[in-house]
């Protein structure tokens, strides 16, 4: 072993040093699981390659001799390390024997949902319904939600009309609105005019809407024209509206102009968020293409809402760059309402920089817009809440 662990000093590449170790350390952990944990540990540098081999270790330690690896890592290990160490040992465990595993977990007073989500997908992987009445008994709480949540995903991943039929229970009384959510995207990925048959077939109201919008955005992203033409058949003006809003918001990082083009020719009704979230997504993905594009949207209704989204991300780094953007917006009380926010927020992480702002830009403010600023510059956050 010790030549062994001598030939990974001359690899050159960390990615085949660490494949070279993985293989040597799954060989090692097998025999002596203790000592690979303390060599990790005294050897290498926190870091990932440290947390991989000491999970690979635990792994293996965790399938024949689970309480033996767990006490080792309470006692020896902390923070990150620890909680990726005992989520690799609880997997090799639940590979072994998952109903052990899990009446141990059940009774340990541990409420890692981390822990929780490693069982629970393992055990989903190899036996689906044992793993899912399990989780039917945990006591209600995000822990249960999470569990169930994590078992639905396992199993939509391989066959989503299985999971629908199989947690029909858990959707129809509407209490985990991320299952609905999870298993919307797992079908979307795999084919979304199943998916949407699915969702054309669901009672209205919020999972509905739900999972409605997971499709949509889903969809968009990899086939933009097949959600569009989905969106139009939709009879319900509600649900196609907050359909077209998550397409456009998804449209818009990669092709706003034509979201926006697209938008044009929807009812001003239905296209208001679409139009708010296609911006949005501009303005994180391409600032400086939105910048050059304010000239053009200045033309039409939308003007101010191309400035303040990009405002809105600018104010993030450059505070001061996102006071000039709002203050070229052409309604006062959005204006104003804008300003207000950066400058508040400027004024919580740099109250000197904002001063230095106000007092050299006061001269060229609206009264009204000087009036607000005004105010957190002489009583900072005890001013307008």
């Amino acid at each position: 072993m010790a030549a062994a662990l001598e030939a990974s000093g001359g690899i050159a590449s960390a990615a085949d040093q660490l494949d070279y170790l993985r293989g040597v350390y799954s060989v090692w952990a097998k025999t002596d699981p203790a000592g690979a944990l303390e060599h990790a540990k005294a050897n290498f540098q926190p870091g990932l390659l440290q947390s991989e081999l000491m999970g690979l270790a635990l792994n293996k330690w965790g399938e024949n001799h689970p309480r033996e690896a767990w006490l080792w890592a309470d006692a020896n290990l902390e923070g990150p390390l620890k909680e990726r160490g005992l989520n690799d040992l609880l997997i090799g465990w639940t590979r072994r024997s998952p109903g052990d595993a899990a009446a141990w977990l059940a009774n340990s007073e541990l409420t890692s949902s981390s822990l929780f989500t490693a069982l629970s997908r393992t055990w989903a992987e190899s036996d689906p319904t044992a793993a899912l009445d399990w989780a039917r008994k945990l006591p209600k709480g995000k822990t249960k939600d999470k569990t169930l949540v994590t078992i639905a995903d396992t199993i939509a991943a391989d066959n989503p009309t299985t999971v629908v039929t199989t947690f029909q229970k858990e959707l129809e009384e509407a209490q985990n609105p991320d299952l609905i959510v999870t298993i919307a995207n797992r079908w979307a990925s795999l084919d979304p005019t199943a998916a949407a048959a699915w969702v054309g077939g669901l009672a209205e109201g919020a999972t509905r809407r739900e999972a409605a919008a997971t499709l949509a955005t889903v969809w968009a992203s990899s086939d933009v024209r097949g959600a569009l033409s989905w969106s139009a058949g939709l009879a319900d003006a509600s649900l196609r509206t907050k359909v077209n809003t998550h397409i456009a918001t998804t449209w818009g990082a990669s092709e706003p102009e034509k979201a926006l083009t697209w938008l044009a020719t929807q009812p001003p009704a239905e296209a208001a968020e679409g139009v708010r979230g296609a911006f949005h997504s501009w303005a994180a993905t391409d600032p400086v293409g939105l910048e050059n594009y304010l000239p053009e949207a200045a033309n039409t209704a939308w003007g101010d809402q191309a400035r303040r989204s990009l405002a809105d991300v600018r104010s993030q780094s450059n505070p001061a760059g996102a006071l000039e953007l709002a203050l070229g917006l052409t309604e006062t009380g959005v204006r104003d309402d804008s300003m207000a926010s950066y400058f508040r927020k400027w004024s919580r992480s740099d109250s000197a920089s904002a001063g230095d702002w106000l007092d050299m830009n006061s001269a060229r403010l609206p009264d009204s817009t000087l009036t607000r600023l005004s105010r957190y510059q002489s009583k900072g956050d005890q001013g307008e809440q």
